[in-house]
């Protein structure tokens, strides 16, 4: 058996897909600098393509999708819908030039929460499991903040998953429609990257909009109250699936008892 037989065998298999929101399930904001430099990439990229000196902290966004939340601030800010449309990838451009120019900052008012580091090194130690992100991060954000607090290297390889970064509706009403498009591509980029398919998909998040998103895009939803809603809010979101479609756990640090969730004992 060649080396490459070896590296493409385990991809033979079919896999148990486990998808990961960031920020408040993977990650939480601490301190004063609390999420800084991606907060300062929306700015810059305000500033340069649109003139305006304003931050996304003026508008509700906990939940929402990198370009949905901008839109949501430019409308604030009383740029047209459309002009903002039109000039996103422009914006979102500026954004990632700003965040990698700035990369040694990455981790500044980030934390990883606890268990998550064994959970990842868990799943990375099994042969039938793809990890991924699925996130309203723009995608070299988000994987820039995995690098930054050590992680990125317990995902499944080639990096894969679904990010703000790969569509905008422009629907800022109903946000977790974008992310259901998210889990989606995670899904289909899995399928396409293993040959044996994927048997079980599984998305991990800390808000009803994600728990909503897995839902509509066919995984189970695991919440967990690691961010800022509550058990009752995340069960509220997926009221009326059938059993089994919706667990809410108060965070990943039983690492055993997540496994289990995700058939993996």
């Amino acid at each position: 058996m060649t080396v490459k037989d070896v590296e493409q065998e385990p991809k033979a298999k079919p896999v148990t897909l486990v998808s990961f929101d960031v920020d408040g399930t993977l990650i939480h904001s601490i301190g004063k600098d609390a999420n800084k430099l991606h907060k300062e990439c929306f700015s810059a990229g305000f500033k340069e393509v649109f003139g305006l000196d304003t931050h996304i902290d003026i508008i509700p966004h906990h939940g929402g999708t990198d370009p949905l939340i901008a839109i949501k601030v430019l409308e604030h800010c009383g740029v047209p819908k459309a002009e903002a449309q039109i000039k996103l990838k422009e914006l979102e451009a500026a954004m990632v030039r700003h965040f990698q120019a700035h990369a040694d900052r990455a981790g500044l008012g980030l934390e990883l929460l606890p268990g998550v580091k064994a959970l990842l090194e868990a799943l990375k130690a099994r042969g039938d499991v793809a990890s991924c992100l699925v996130t309203g991060n723009l995608e070299p954000i988000g994987w820039g903040k995995m690098a930054a607090l050590g992680i990125e290297s317990l995902f499944s390889k080639p990096l894969f998953g679904g990010f703000g970064s790969d569509f905008c509706s422009g629907n800022t009403q109903e946000m977790w429609r974008d992310r259901a498009e998210f889990v989606r591509l995670a899904g289909q980029r899995a399928e396409q990257q293993y040959q044996g398919g994927v048997r079980a998909a599984f998305h991990v998040g800390d808000t009803p909009m994600d728990i909503r998103a897995a839902l509509e895009a066919g995984c189970v939803a695991v919440g967990v109250t690691t961010g800022v809603y509550s058990r009752q809010q995340l069960e509220a979101a997926g009221e009326g699936v059938a059993a089994g479609r919706l667990v809410v756990l108060d965070s990943l640090e039983d690492v055993d008892a997540v496994l289990k969730v995700l058939q993996l004992e």
